[in-house]
């Protein structure tokens, strides 16, 4: 767990699951969760929205909250980045993903309980909790992406190929690659639905070992599944650069990405 609060703040409102509205003004954003979007613009709320928010209305109540700082204090929309606790000293994040009622997501550099939340929403995976129950928040496939396709998603697919430059790429069986951070030691841990690739590396070295990546041999052909947020790149960039796969989804953490075994 991160240390004592480093702010203690008021809430004036809750926005959606994973926002909240301060008394002062700022905005803070859930470090490590995404709840689902409340219905905007013309567009319908997500499954389990609305029970999202009010079960952070009921967890947080009118007592002060606790704000806790990882190594980003912000992102790009100005937004404070934390970890909430209530007047209890309860975490928000932990449940909120022990209810089924976000997603567990880890971006970098804020990872300092990245395992902890992977765990909580394990147990509400195997337990079939809000959006784990079925038919809930249905996967979609790579293969099946078209254009209008977009924003948050939980996406299955077949590895096809492995490319790296800055990044290793995961080309998938449709028009969508994974691109995964290279950084020392990512990707190497194990949690449900996925294999320990170190001892596969102490047994069997490979040169793509030293980056701290799996070798390319353990991608290949596997079906992976991923949260995150897919990004179309459009029309334009996809007759212009044909070699690539137009829509992409960029993985920080081996929390976020799972690897079947077969």
């Amino acid at each position: 767990m991160l240390g004592p609060a480093d702010e203690i703040v008021t809430l004036k409102k809750v926005q959606d699951g994973d926002t909240l509205l301060l008394r002062d003004g700022r905005r803070v954003r859930l470090i490590g969760v995404n709840a689902p979007e409340l219905a905007r613009d013309g567009r319908p709320a997500q499954p389990l929205a609305l029970e999202s928010r009010q079960f952070v209305e009921r967890f947080l109540g009118r007592g002060e909250l606790k704000l806790v700082y990882d190594r980003d204090r912000h992102d790009r929309y100005g937004r404070l980045l934390a970890h909430v606790h209530n007047s209890r000293g309860d975490s928000l994040e932990a449940a909120l993903l022990s209810a089924g009622l976000a997603f567990h997501v880890a971006i970098a550099p804020n990872l300092s309980l990245a395992e902890c939340l992977a765990q909580r929403q394990a147990q509400a995976r195997r337990a079939g909790r809000g959006l784990w129950a079925e038919g809930v928040w249905p996967v979609l496939q790579a293969r099946d992406v078209r254009p209008g396709d977009g924003g948050f998603v939980r996406l299955r697919g077949r590895v096809l190929a492995v490319e790296r430059n800055r990044f290793v790429w995961l080309e998938l069986d449709g028009p969508v690659a994974v691109r995964l951070r290279q950084a020392p030691r990512e990707f190497n841990h194990t949690q449900d639905h996925t294999e320990n690739y170190k001892q596969d590396q102490d047994r069997d070295p490979d040169p793509d070992a030293e980056s701290g990546q799996p070798p390319r041999r353990h991608w290949l052909n596997r079906e992976i599944e991923v949260k995150g947020w897919l990004v179309d790149r459009g029309a334009k960039y996809a007759s212009r650069h044909p070699q690539n796969k137009r829509w992409f989804i960029a993985i920080d953490s081996e929390f976020t990405i799972e690897i079947s075994r077969n």
